[in-house]
């Protein structure tokens, strides 16, 4: 065995570094999005829609080992959540800190009310959203309030293990940055709550720890594993998650040091990530899961079990173990039955499940029932995390792709907490007209639809799957409707498979081009971009690393562009098209951009091309928006996260792209996804970032937060409705959002001088549901009441029928547009009486008086509730 001791000193000396410090760079755009969340004159009020039907991706779970019913669930990029009555409601109980990402967190068995949470979480995958941390956060009081204590530079944390009876030791695997070489990957170990750190196991620059368990029976006894990745990245293409490095350790001194094993185990270049467990009853006995790439592909996990302390190991599954797919940089994790050291899970695409020692394993499957009804018919793939309580071997809970499950019987049967809004999504799309649904493709939730209404979490939700895979998921992309057929329909996975739907007969077709010359290499991104054409709806452009147009509705592709992922400059070569565009003012003119930041353009629909990047980053061109003011003014927003590249970059061109110039002003240095030009104001620009929506009314010389009750979530795309003046926002992490525009176009010409208050919009009046009943709360509507304040001042809302007050809300607000909105309740009705129901009235349908009393002078506007 190789035995490895850390001096102090070695940690100064290995603290180099390779790449921009994320943590840093994170803490200080936080910094900057504070301050302009502090002195937005523009608070209105987005609106939560969800959905939760299908949702979102669960990175890991525990609950309270005497208090099964309380339980959290970290989701990757959507915060921490916390249910104290066993999944029914969820409340989030980490969100708007420097960092979205989460790897893991961990709960002190000897005093549950100390959480440990690492940032950056643990999915190396290059899409765009794969967020890195800050460090690691600690709570004292299940929650309620965080600090960071330290490991700042971690980049992405893997796994947290408390010592079982001290909550003060703790030793924290870190991955370190995912794109690029780091110096502080390894396992790193406090004996005083995280005052101090000590890098106890030291890899290399290309090596981070993946995983790390703490013996129950003898917490002297330790076990972790390592896990080798190259730092080079094209897009989603030449990953490279297997080496040398990769393997597993042991500490007999509570991991002050580590000896690495190797009697009985593979070696070399072929190994990847991997996860360990040990017996609760037993320090000796202990399982090593591996992903072993000099196996055949699809055959590649196999199991190790050591019996003596990690000195000699054999392999103990009999037959290919095929649960990990071609997937090598997601999953790993394995863990033992608490009762039963022979009982054994392993999760990949699938949850294996042995009760033999790892000789042999079958699916865990079980019959699965939605909190939130969901057609949904199985247990959903892609597994991150599984907890056993200690107190009750069959009691499971299961954090996977399609969010968190539990079972009491061991898997037999789930319950699915669909009722979580957290989705990760990558577009939307929106219908036209009044009262329009909301398309949107989501990761490895499959693509859905539904109302632009408030999300309740006391009623069922009311989206629905436009499609889902066999196995309950699949990665939802981009959905593109017909304008001319309301019937015809897109929509797309990963990496161009774009399908053509008829609503009316069901019938889906696959029209993914294919290039004719079949020797010529043809690549996609994971998010493909396509569109329909503004000027003929059966006319499709479609974007790999050449351009595909079809007249036909996809049933033929023709090619009109070279290899565009070649640029001129060589730190440019490319996967393929990052965004695709067709200028609405005027036909013909094309614009391409790769996920290397090579741009191009095209003036006659294909014919020729021409590069126009000099003055771009080389960063990954997730938006391209061309003018509808002016033909040859464009804007696009990059994103260097695929390349621990944190900056914000956003560009305006009025020459095509021949000259580009930065317009990020006094944004926060973050990654902006999205650029979208108002369609009435050539002005307004709005910029979806890394935390939020960012409005400039002066073309990108100056920019604001726009909006308030939106938590800090990366916006992945922003989509306006120009019948309603809807602007729809989908977030990566914390699902879709929206506002309305009126009120805020009006706002920019006001003498900002005097108060304003703004017409209302016109809303339903609460209705009864089933006849003889109550109001249907479900169905209630909030009266967004908007009004501009010239200085910060104390204001009043009042609403009369007639002379009667029915409503009245005091409150203080800043310099800017103030947007309040009332849930309808005009009184609370309780009794102590034994048949008595405790219920609300509301206002009923009428016209009344709208009342803002400001700095003694009262203004009003009438309210027509129909």
């Amino acid at each position: 065995m190789l035995r490895i001791l850390l001096p102090s000193i070695l940690v100064a000396l290995v603290g180099y570094t390779y790449a921009q410090d994320l943590g840093e760079s994170l803490e200080a755009s936080f910094r900057d999005y504070l301050a302009l969340k502090q002195t937005s004159p523009y608070r209105f009020q987005w609106i939560p829609v969800g959905p939760v039907l299908n949702s979102a991706r669960a990175e890991a779970v525990q609950a309270h080992p005497d208090r099964p019913g309380l339980m959290y669930a970290a989701f990757g990029s959507g915060g921490l959540w916390k249910t104290t009555n066993n999944g029914l409601s969820w409340q989030v109980i980490f969100e708007n800190q420097p960092s979205q990402g989460i790897g893991d967190f961990a709960l002190a068995p000897s005093n549950p009310e100390i959480i440990y949470l690492g940032t950056g979480e643990s999915l190396r995958k290059a899409r765009n959203f794969t967020m890195p941390g800050n460090g690691i956060y600690k709570s004292e009081d299940g929650g309620d309030s965080w600090f960071n204590i330290g490991l700042k530079t971690s980049g992405h944390i893997a796994e947290i293990a408390v010592h079982p009876e001290n909550p003060d030791i703790v030793l924290v695997a870190v991955l370190g940055d995912f794109w690029s070489l780091s110096s502080g990957r390894g396992i790193f170990r406090t004996e005083n709550g995280g005052k101090n750190w000590e890098m106890v196991l030291v890899t290399d620059e290309n090596t981070g720890a993946n995983d790390i368990i703490i013996s129950q029976s003898d917490p002297n006894r330790m076990y972790a594993t390592t896990w080798e990745f190259k730092a080079e990245v094209r897009g989603d293409k030449n990953y490279n998650n297997v080496g040398p490095g990769s393997g597993v350790y042991v500490s007999n001194d509570a991991g002050k040091t580590w000896e690495k094993c190797s009697k009985g185990l593979p070696q070399g270049d072929k190994m990847g990530r991997s996860g360990v467990t040990v017996s609760y009853q037993d320090p000796d006995k202990a399982y090593w899961f591996v992903d072993n790439q000099a196996n055949r592909e699809g055959e590649t996990g196999e199991v190790y079990r050591t019996i003596d302390g990690g000195l000699t190991w054999e392999k103990v599954n009999r037959d290919p173990l095929k649960l990990l797919s071609v997937v090598n940089w997601y999953f790993m994790d394995t863990y033992v039955s608490p009762n039963n050291d022979d009982e054994l899970y392993i999760l990949g695409v699938r949850v294996g499940h042995s009760i033999d020692g790892g000789l042999s394993f079958e699916y865990l499957n079980g019959e699965v029932a939605h909190l939130n009804p969901s057609p949904a018919q199985g247990l959903h793939l892609d597994h991150c995390e599984l907890w056993i309580n200690p107190e009750n071997h069959e009691h499971l809970i299961l954090a996977n792709d399609g969010g968190v499950y539990s079972s009491l019987d061991n898997g037999l049967s789930w319950l699915h907490h669909n009722n979580i809004p957290t989705g990760e999504f990558y577009d939307i799309t929106l219908e036209t007209g009044e009262d329009y649904n909301i398309y949107g493709g989501v990761q490895d939730d499959a693509t859905v639809f539904g109302p632009a209404k408030e999300w309740n979490p006391m009623s069922q939700d009311p989206w629905q799957y436009l499609w889902i895979d066999p196995w309950n998921g699949g990665d939802g992309c981009i959905t593109q409707l017909d304008p001319a057929d309301p019937n015809i329909l897109y929509y797309s996975a990963q990496e161009g498979a774009v399908r053509r739907l008829n609503k009316q007969t069901g019938e889906s077709i696959g029209i993914r081009p294919q290039h004719p010359d079949s020797t010529r290499e043809l690549r996609f991104n994971f998010i493909t971009p396509y569109f329909i054409s503004k000027y003929d709806n059966q006319t499709l452009y479609h974007g790999g690393n050449f351009v595909f147009k079809s007249e036909n509705r996809g049933n033929i592709w023709s090619v009109i562009s070279p290899d565009l992922a070649k640029a001129e400059k060589k730190s440019r070569g490319s996967v393929a098209a990052g965004a695709l565009a067709e200028s609405a003012a005027s036909k013909g003119l094309l614009y391409y951009g790769t996920d290397h930041g090579a741009f191009w353009i095209s003036l006659d629909d294909g014919t020729r091309w021409q590069e126009y990047s000099r003055g771009l980053p080389d960063a990954y061109i997730r938006s391209i928006e061309p003018s509808k003011f002016k033909v040859g003014r464009v804007y696009v927003a990059l994103s260097g996260i695929n390349y621990d590249d944190l900056n914000a970059y956003l560009y305006v061109s009025e020459n095509h792209g021949k000259k580009w110039l930065k317009i990020t002003s006094n944004l926060p240095n973050e990654p902006i996804n999205k650029i979208v030009e108002d369609p009435t104001n050539e002005n307004i620009l709005y910029a979806g970032g890394y935390r939020g929506v960012y409005v400039s009314v002066d073309r990108g010389q100056s920019w604001a937060l726009f909006g308030s009750e939106m938590p800090a979530a990366s916006v992945s795309d922003i989509e306006i409705n120009e019948t309603t003046n809807d602007m729809v926002v989908a977030t990566h992490g914390r699902g879709i959002y929206y506002l309305n525009l009126n009120d805020f176009r009006n706002s920019i010409n006001l003498d900002k001088r005097e108060p304003f208050l703004f017409e209302p919009a016109s809303v339903r009046a609460p209705q009864r549901g089933i006849p003889g009943s109550y109001i249907d709360k479900s169905q209630v509507e909030k009266l967004p009441i908007t009004f501009w304040i010239p200085g910060d001042s104390n204001f009043k809302l009042r609403i009369l029928n007639r002379e009667e007050e029915l409503w009245s809300y005091t409150g203080e607000g800043r310099q800017g547009v103030y947007q309040y909105r009332w849930n309808m309740v005009t009184r609370n009705n309780e009794s102590d009486q034994p048949y008595f129901i405790r219920y609300n009235e509301y206002i009923g349908t009428g016209v009344y008086r709208l009342i803002l009393e400001l700095n003694g002078k009262t203004h009003e506007r009438e309210l027509i509730l129909k």
